[in-house]
């Protein structure tokens, strides 16, 4: 079983793809989901996913710079690689642990034995949190695409509580 519930992975997932919890109940009424209930199941998968974080961090010994438990990101500092961390959840990998690197054992991304991983894992982000690069952006090395990745994350809007708009 992942690191959710049921209920709260479909939470979870909903809104991050921008349903307030408003609507997130009334897509489930049939089940009997309330807004209340909604905001309670996200407040208890927010703090499953910042727990996780956190113990990630801790196991790697990082300096937190920010937990975005809202975003499942949490940014770090790992004084003995001289690297930033970027500890993200993702439904369909769990947890990724990124250090931000230029290289791989000294090969690039085109030479890396690790390229296809790591392109499955940017890809996985960059979905589960509905993120495009740029042209730009997209053109560069994973080593550098991947802090444009979780800079879009650290930096995307989401919905929060919003309540649902009289009509």
């Amino acid at each position: 079983m992942g690191l959710l519930s049921k209920h709260e992975a479909v939470v979870w997932r909903e809104f991050h793809r921008g349903k307030s919890t408003g609507t997130i109940a009334e897509e489930n009424a049939g089940e009997g989901w309330s807004p209340s209930y909604v905001s309670r199941v996200l407040n208890r998968a927010r703090k499953k996913i910042s727990k996780e974080l956190q113990e990630h961090a801790d196991s790697h010994r990082l300096d937190v710079e920010s937990l975005l438990d809202y975003k499942g990101l949490l940014i770090g500092f790992d004084y003995q690689a001289n690297a930033q961390v970027y500890i993200a959840y993702t439904e369909e990998q769990g947890i990724i642990v990124w250090y931000k690197h230029d290289s791989y054992a000294g090969k690039l991304c085109p030479d890396c034995p690790k390229e296809s991983e790591c392109r499955e894992t940017l890809d996985s982000v960059m979905e589960e949190y509905s993120l495009e690069l740029r042209p730009d952006e997209a053109e560069p090395p994973m080593t550098v695409q991947s802090i444009a990745v979780f800079n879009k994350l650290a930096s995307k809007e989401i919905p929060r509580y919003k309540r649902k708009e009289s009509e």
